[in-house]
């Protein structure tokens, strides 16, 4: 995991935690919002300030996802996703019934409010919390599932949070956050993704293709002519 980058006229050095550099001409950082919130990744020379201030000001999206396998159908045919009013505004469920199989696996999504209120239950708890909503909307009482798993991006140390998300004032922080700087650091990412498109995978995968574009355009500028076959290639932090 990388843990210092150095950047500057020389190219770009990546420094691991397991002692090993990389070299490179350009460096596309990618890893998600909350590694770069958390300074898991120090920068000499420090990132600009005007960038630092953005990531202080965009948030992180409170999130869970909880995994219910069943045995058979749930949901009635031509039905994938299914919204409960007036019990959550923050979970949602959808279904993976796949082609072929009897099984059915069904994803209930909770943010904000909810996410921290099945956050701060046991995972056991939290499970059979959200799996008494689905048992009350669709009038199942007994509905059982063979496995469940809750899933959350808060402790994990190459995420340290899920989504992000633009507070009051942060509308401008996703495009700050998109900006080269000095033609050796690219960004990409969900969080760097117009506000339109944040948050979304589609998001991160435009985010990427802007990048390598940038990447591109750098190079050319900087080697209008071919160079020989040593030249360092741009360095992809992130995932």
């Amino acid at each position: 995991m990388v843990e210092t980058l150095e950047w500057g006229p020389f190219g770009v050095k990546a420094l691991t935690t397991d002692g090993r550099v990389f070299l490179a001409d350009q460096a596309v950082i990618a890893v998600p919002l909350g590694v770069l919130k958390a300074g898991r990744i120090r920068f000499v020379p420090e990132l600009p300030e005007a960038k630092q201030e953005a990531l202080h000001r965009l948030g992180l999206t409170d999130a869970v996802k909880l995994f219910f396998l069943f045995d058979g159908p749930v949901f009635p045919p031509g039905i994938v996703e299914l919204y409960v009013p007036g019990h959550s505004p923050d979970e949602w469920w959808s279904s993976a019934a796949g082609h072929g199989v009897n099984f059915e696996i069904l994803t209930a999504l909770a943010t904000g409010p909810r996410a921290r209120e099945l956050l701060a239950l046991p995972e056991e708890e939290a499970l059979k919390s959200a799996l008494q909503t689905l048992r009350q909307a669709l009038g199942r009482p007994d509905l059982t599932p063979r496995r469940a798993r809750l899933a959350h991006w808060q402790d994990d140390p190459y995420t340290l949070g899920a989504y992000s998300k633009a507070s009051v004032g942060a509308s401008q922080a996703r495009r700050i956050l998109a900006q080269p700087v000095g033609n050796r650091l690219f960004f990409a990412g969900e969080h760097t993704a117009s506000n339109a498109w944040a948050a979304t995978v589609h998001g991160a995968y435009a985010s990427g293709r802007r990048a390598a574009r940038e990447v591109l355009q750098a190079r050319a500028l900087t080697y209008p002519t071919p160079r020989s076959e040593t030249l360092r290639p741009a360095l992809p932090l992130g995932a």
